[in-house]
């Protein structure tokens, strides 16, 4: 033993207060909840999953402190409506969000899409395009919905699944220089940039990228916003893959991230452990004016409790780096368990993993919907489900990009759950030739914005 040993290192920074059992269904029980589901994952009755990987939005644990928080007579306070000064609620979460992130002004809002609408309105000018990269759905319908058109100039390592490219989610420079230039600020109504891409992986964005963003912007007069859901992660990749960045905190990480942006938009869902809540971070008080008017004339004011939730979220967060840390590697411990046996996009990303579906299934063609069909089958075998996630982007498409999506709550799931996890899609690999894949069920009843029905290929 060294001298100067210090005791052994913490890897959990938590334990388990609460706990919600989980029923153990047999084969038989899980192929009848398939089929009374259309074999679509998405349909099964939460109470018939074991592990459920279809998202990780709104989903975590809550702290005993949240709870604490949610039970005391300061959460039967009333939304702000039209008088934000007199609620103790926002100040106190105004402040907190002030500390972490640096913006001047916050409008907290029920959920991230109501915080992009409202942002939309009040930056995106009709005609105009909006360059981004690879932005989340709900993203790009606020932004088209008030007329805008957004262009992808995300890098192409983006699209290359198996690259170690450390930063993917990276805006080109060449392209965003390309495209400032031949429409001018006239017709660029903004830049928007998302931290920990979704669509592509999860992989984040390097400050130094970020940096050059800000300055082609700037230079020619055009506001720079960043979807700051996953800004955590985010901050944490950075500090592990970023020159000069490691001997920073995560908080110094985050405010760095925003002192670049002129506005921030963000759904608390992910990070910061609400069922919840979304942000609009604002540095200037006439777009902070606007903003609060149209929050409280759409109705998405965020009630007092709500607010008091993500209050203590922010303190705890912000109090130790744990958290993230901890949340982060289990991502990167599951992806460590499956790469080698399973084609999963490289490198490991920050709260989820990603299947490369078109490599797990090459000989089940897109028509029979593979991904899907595996997400039917790993479920048959063990109770997990999976999904697609996010639709993706019409670049990813036209590659014939297919991908499934293992997204992990946080502080929801033990290492046991996640080795699971990992024996049910080494089982599901070494049996691929059984998955036959799946039809889609047509119905004049059901429209294009319902989820599909299926059923097997080969019924009837």
């Amino acid at each position: 033993m060294k001298n100067n040993f210090e005791g052994i290192s913490f890897s959990i920074p938590y334990e388990i207060a609460v706990v919600r059992p989980l029923k153990q269904t047999t084969l038989r029980e899980r192929e009848e909840a398939l089929r009374k589901a259309h074999y679509n994952t998405e349909l099964i009755p939460q109470e018939m999953v074991y592990v459920d990987l279809k998202t990780d939005s709104g989903v975590s644990s809550f702290s005993t402190g949240q709870v604490a928080t949610a039970m005391g007579a300061e959460a039967l306070e009333t939304t702000p409506e039209m008088a934000p000064e007199g609620n103790r609620a926002l100040r106190s979460l105004s402040d907190r969000f002030r500390e972490l992130f640096g913006f001047p002004f916050v409008v907290p809002c029920t959920h991230g899409r109501a915080a992009e609408r409202i942002w939309a309105k009040i930056h995106v000018r009709e005609g105009s395009v909006v360059p981004g990269n690879m932005l989340f759905p709900s993203t790009r319908f606020h932004i088209e919905s008030n007329g805008a058109k957004v262009i992808d100039v995300i890098t192409e390592d983006a699209h290359d699944l198996y690259s170690e490219h450390p930063f993917k989610g990276n805006v080109d420079i060449k392209k965003l220089a390309a495209l400032l230039k031949e429409y001018g600020p006239e017709r660029v109504s903004c830049v928007y940039v998302e931290l920990a891409v979704n669509s592509c992986g999860g992989h984040p964005v390097s400050l130094a990228n970020l940096k050059e963003v800000q300055s082609l912007a700037r230079a020619h007069g055009v506001p720079l916003f960043l979807d700051g859901c996953r800004i955590l992660e985010n901050s944490y990749l950075v500090k592990q893959r970023e020159a000069g960045y490691q001997n920073l905190s995560i908080p110094e990480i985050v405010r760095e991230t925003c002192s670049l942006a002129d506005g921030c938009t963000l759904s608390a869902l992910k990070d910061f452990l609400v069922p919840t809540g979304g942000f609009i971070g604002i540095r200037d008080a006439k777009s902070f004016q606007r903003a609060y008017v149209q929050n409280f004339f759409d109705g998405t004011q965020l009630a007092g409790s709500a607010m008091d939730a993500i209050s203590t979220a922010l303190a705890e967060i912000s109090a130790s780096p744990l958290y993230v840390s901890s949340r982060v590697e289990q991502v990167n411990y599951l992806w460590l368990r499956l790469k080698g046996g399973i084609p999963v996009l490289c490198p490991p990303a920050g709260h989820a993993v990603y299947i490369d579906v078109k490599s797990f299934l090459p000989g089940l063609s897109p028509e029979r919907h593979p991904a899907e069909a595996l997400a039917a089958f790993v479920y048959s075998i063990s109770g997990i489900r999976l999904t697609k996630g996010p639709p993706l982007a019409q670049s990813q498409t036209s590659r014939g990009i297919e991908l499934l999506r293992l997204a992990l709550p946080a502080r929801r799931y033990v290492q046991g759950h996640v080795d699971d996890v990992a024996e049910a899609l080494f089982y599901a690999h070494s049996r691929r030739d059984e998955i036959q894949g799946l039809k889609r069920l047509e119905s004049p009843e059901r429209s294009k914005y319902d989820p599909p029905f299926f059923e097997p290929v080969g019924v009837r």
